[in-house]
């Protein structure tokens, strides 16, 4: 009887120990791919067509290059990406790209330009 109870427990042992590398192989296993990828709707970004109320009597409104600075501590006068949002391809009335020759000194004083040096 002993013997047969030794036995019982050997084979139970073995029988868990062959069940766990089982499992671990199964779940170590590369996943197949998924053959049908769910894509969701492309985000479409609708830019302003026109200025807000509240913008239109401050015009213009200036898209300053990335990294562009002002001199001062209020920034950069009448920024539309700061204020508005990123332009899109066409742009409403009153805003305009920076033009130094057109803005430096009489809308903008950019950082390390002296526009008061006569």
């Amino acid at each position: 009887m002993r013997r047969a109870a030794t036995l019982t427990t050997t084979l139970a042992a073995l029988f868990l120990a062959v069940s766990a590398l089982a499992g671990c192989t199964a779940s170590t296993a590369p996943q197949a791919a998924d053959p049908t990828p769910t894509a969701g709707p492309t985000p479409t970004h609708v830019y302003p067509t026109e200025l807000p109320e509240w913008a239109r009597a401050s015009a213009p409104w200036i898209i300053y290059p990335d990294g562009f600075k002002c001199g001062g501590t209020e920034g950069c006068p009448n920024d539309y990406r700061a204020l508005i949002g990123e332009p899109g391809p066409v742009l409403p009335e009153g805003v305009e790209y920076y033009d130094p020759a057109k803005h430096d000194c009489k809308v903008v004083a950019p950082l390390g330009v002296d526009c008061f040096d006569n």
